[in-house]
């Protein structure tokens, strides 16, 4: 779904369609007829926004293979989907436990995505989480009272620290050769999650000191934030003091949990609220989330999120 700020930008809202056990792209043709056409149907959509969590197999297929993509794209255009974003998913710690291989999965996604891009959309953007960090953080008791065992803890994550700081500069590098390579942008949106070394937007901000912020930023949740105990407004001076952007928003269903459900519009005021769009990709679990967002989407003025066009009305299937 497009959507349009106030000052004229276009706000994406796309769907994620987990595919990460799909292996070649006859299967993945196969699945989006049966599970993703349907739902634009419903909706009487004109053209339905996805965001694909292709798994490494099929990822690196399709970004080894230049025919392969634009064929994924024809198919894609057939089908009336359209794909500005993509999604590694909430668990991406690769088999081997190898920060490599999650750095290769995401550049191998950047050069599937580049190639997937309606003509219209000069950038798309990438969201994931961090590999599961190897060793937990240590508690503030533990801090306190530290012990042998504790100290080599605390090494073992600073190391792993020092990997994954080294891994984003990596990345951005990648990112800023592929847009050299085809003129089109490509930004990662970093999100956090337990057990990662990534919990909130300080952890994000120490993340990324090495990395480009033009590559690389933050994504987004009601969830996160409320996870990490933090306020949208907290979140958003922290990544602004350090020169980074929100790359995505990730929205959720809250009607059964009013502090999510106050959390989420406060997000999307502080992003989207303003003079200016904070962000323009946006992405839902499903057509039920996208449906229960319009109302949100609409009150920070977005325009056509209110639109719920009526049966037989100019869309056809």
């Amino acid at each position: 779904m497009r959507l349009r700020h106030p000052d004229g930008q276009t706000v994406h809202v796309a769907t994620v369609v987990s595919v990460e056990n799909v292996k070649d792209v006859r299967a993945l043709l196969k699945m989006l007829d049966a599970r993703v056409v349907p739902q634009r149907q419903r909706l009487f959509a004109d053209v339905l926004s996805v965001s694909l969590r292709l798994g490494p197999i099929l990822a690196a297929t399709l970004a080894s293979s230049l025919g392969l993509r634009q064929r994924l794209r024809h198919e894609l255009a057939v089908r009336r989907l359209e794909v500005v974003t993509l999604d590694t998913g909430p668990d991406v710690t690769p088999p081997d436990g190898s920060w490599r291989t999650w750095w290769m999965h995401t550049l191998d996604l950047a050069r599937v995505l580049v190639d997937l891009l309606p003509e219209d959309s000069a950038h798309g953007s990438i969201s994931t989480t961090l590999p599961r960090s190897a060793v937990a953080a240590l508690t503030g008791a533990e801090v306190d009272a530290e012990t042998d065992t504790d100290e080599a803890r605390r090494e073992q994550r600073e190391r792993e620290w020092q990997v994954a700081t080294r891994l984003m500069a990596d990345l951005s590098g990648g990112l800023t050769e592929i847009a050299w390579h085809t003129g089109r942008l490509v930004r990662v949106a970093v999100e956090a999650a337990p057990h990662t070394l990534v919990t909130g937007s300080q952890d994000v901000v120490r993340l990324l000191e090495r990395a480009d912020p033009a590559r690389i930023g933050a994504c987004l949740s009601a969830e996160q934030l409320a996870q990490a105990a933090e306020s949208p407004a907290q979140a958003l001076t922290r990544l602004r003091r350090a020169r980074l952007s929100v790359v995505k928003l990730r929205l959720g269903h809250h009607a059964d949990d009013t502090d999510l459900a106050a959390v989420a519009r406060s997000m999307l005021a502080a992003v989207l609220g303003g003079v200016h769009a904070g962000c323009d990709h946006l992405e839902v679990d499903g057509t039920d989330e996208l449906d229960a967002a319009r109302d949100e989407l609409s009150a920070v003025g977005l325009d056509g999120a209110a639109d719920r066009p009526m049966p037989g009305v100019g869309r056809a299937g």
